[in-house]
């Protein structure tokens, strides 16, 4: 199957969005959801490479601060990329761990 699957409810085309992206070691099967296609350009643009989980805090983090109060900070575009790299780091360290912990339970 491509990378495209039939009409969305209204029409829209759908596209196969990975919860956890291939360039990250996401897969395919219970790892793919299919969204309209301009939901998920619109993903892409906002979030570029980050699971579901890694777009929540982004948000948190970006919209509410470190301790959940608002609080306006101007974010440079650079700001929001360099929080996004972060975030994936961050993840990939914790992966890391679990994979450590797993091996030393075995």
């Amino acid at each position: 199957m491509g990378n495209h699957h039939g009409n969305g409810t209204n029409g829209n085309k759908l596209t196969r969005h990975h919860l956890v992206p291939r360039s990250r070691g996401g897969g395919n099967g219970d790892n793919v959801v299919y969204i309209p296609e301009h939901r998920h350009v619109s993903w892409h643009a906002f979030f570029g490479n980050l699971t579901p989980m890694e777009a929540i805090e982004y948000i948190e983090l970006v919209f509410m601060g470190k301790k959940r109060a608002k609080i306006k900070r101007k974010w440079t575009h650079e700001d929001l990329y360099r929080l996004q790299i972060q975030l994936q780091e961050n993840a990939l360290k914790q992966k890391r761990r679990n994979e450590k912990i797993l091996k030393v339970s075995r």
